[in-house]
């Protein structure tokens, strides 16, 4: 993990402790960006807003603001939990901005968090969980204002294998 400069971390999503525990892994802040509807929930939108997060829909310029200003992007670019605890496809949000900014992207696989507060579940189990930090990936920069659907899609496949490999290693 770069620690001398900032950068964009991505993981997988399985479970709503996964922004908690990626957080708590990672010793600088991270801005993550969240689903818009949550900012509808009044006590969520409270905590959110503190959190510093920044909500879909128009995220990517505020994103690019912030990573030209040193801080840290966190993504979950499966956009919501794994509904069986395995990876989905990503969306193309992370290849975006790693290809419009250069900034490193750091894969991230979080592991146990399914287990201990699957999606349907109320109160979580005290399992083990664990963090494991890929080396970063670096997409090339674009000066395009239009940055070409291949070079999404090569930069998301580069990312997604990352996190599947340390999730398949365990």
């Amino acid at each position: 993990m770069p620690t001398k400069s900032n950068f964009i971390i991505v993981a997988n999503h399985s479970s709503f402790l996964d922004p908690l525990v990626v957080a708590a892994a990672v010793p600088r802040k991270i801005h993550c960006i969240v689903s818009r509807a949550l900012f509808r929930i009044p006590l969520l939108k409270w905590c959110l807003e503190r959190l510093e997060v920044v909500p879909t829909g128009g995220s990517s310029e505020e994103a690019i603001e912030l990573l030209k200003q040193n801080k840290i992007i966190g993504l979950f670019p499966e956009g919501r939990c794994s509904r069986d605890g395995k990876l989905k496809e990503f969306r193309r949000g992370t290849a975006l901005l790693g290809l419009k900014t250069g900034i490193p992207i750091v894969p991230c696989a979080v592991l146990g968090t399914f287990d201990a507060l699957p999606v349907k579940a109320k109160f979580p189990k005290f399992l083990p969980i664990k963090v494991k930090i890929g080396k970063p990936v670096c997409l090339l920069k674009e000066f395009e204002e239009v940055v070409d659907d291949i070079y999404l899609q090569e930069g998301i496949f580069k990312v997604r294998n990352r996190i599947q490999e340390m999730l398949d290693a365990g």
